[in-house]
């Protein structure tokens, strides 16, 4: 059990590096981090039909108010 935390472990380090040398490559090199986070947004919009603007302006705010108004 023990050697199996360890090799669990491992992968996670290995993991946490490959990310963060990959993000200060993509930063070294000029990435642009809004350019990027649009075009996963709007990937995801068109595969799960979200609308994230409405969601994030109309049924947060909705169901916050529901939940008020069942409790207060």
């Amino acid at each position: 059990m023990k050697k199996s935390w360890r090799v669990i472990l491992i992968i996670v380090v290995i993991a946490i590096a490959i990310g963060s040398v990959s993000a200060g490559v993509g930063v070294l090199t000029g990435a642009d981090f809004e350019r990027i986070s649009a075009v996963f947004q709007e990937r995801a919009a068109e595969r799960y039909n979200l609308d994230l603007h409405a969601f994030l302006h109309e049924w947060i705010p909705e169901s916050l108010a529901a939940i008020r108004n069942a409790f207060f």
